[in-house]
């Protein structure tokens, strides 16, 4: 039997929290001691053994042992609760969409919407992208309205943030002529 080589993420994000909350308190140490004991020279190790230690601690202290939403890590754009675990890796993907769109890499953008939405074309968040992306980097608001739409249409709930989203993007849109 091999042994799982899966990493889960959220336990080396918060790994890396803890190596990166001890690390700052140990470096002034390192540095004060280190000056002390040999000037320059003595800084330089006292900051290179502050960094190794805080690893060491960092690895193996539980500070933090968990994130407000549970032992999931924050992303910046995060699914729904309830959402399965495909459209979890989907929304991750997302992540690389919303870099292109920062960048005003539409071309890359939509390429990249587009390869999301053939894996789940009823992706809410993913359709709202592609009409901001259709609109802000083509000017295309009858292709962004066709998005908006899918959305009303997949969120029929008006409460529901991503209907409420499409609804307030159609107004900044123009009007057919």
């Amino acid at each position: 039997m091999m042994p799982d080589k899966s990493v889960n993420s959220s336990d080396v994000v918060l790994k890396l929290k803890n190596i990166i909350w001890a690390f700052p308190y140990l470096a002034v140490m390192g540095l004060i001691w280190g000056y002390l004991a040999g000037a320059f020279s003595g800084a330089i190790v006292g900051l290179a053994a502050a960094a190794g230690i805080s690893v060491l601690i960092g690895s193996a202290t539980p500070i933090f042992a968990e994130t407000p939403w549970g032992s999931e890590a924050k992303t910046r754009f995060k699914p729904a609760r309830n959402a399965t675990p495909a459209r979890k890796q989907l929304a991750s993907d997302l992540n690389v969409v919303h870099y292109h769109k920062l960048c005003h890499r539409y071309d890359d953008a939509l390429l990249t919407i587009e390869e999301v939405l053939n894996r789940d074309p009823d992706f809410a968040e993913a359709l709202l992208l592609k009409a901001q992306i259709l609109w802000e980097g083509f000017r295309d608001a009858k292709a962004a309205r066709r998005c908006l739409f899918k959305i009303l249409v997949v969120e029929p709930d008006e409460a529901a943030v991503f209907h409420r989203w499409a609804l307030n993007l159609d107004k900044e849109l123009p009007q057919k002529s």
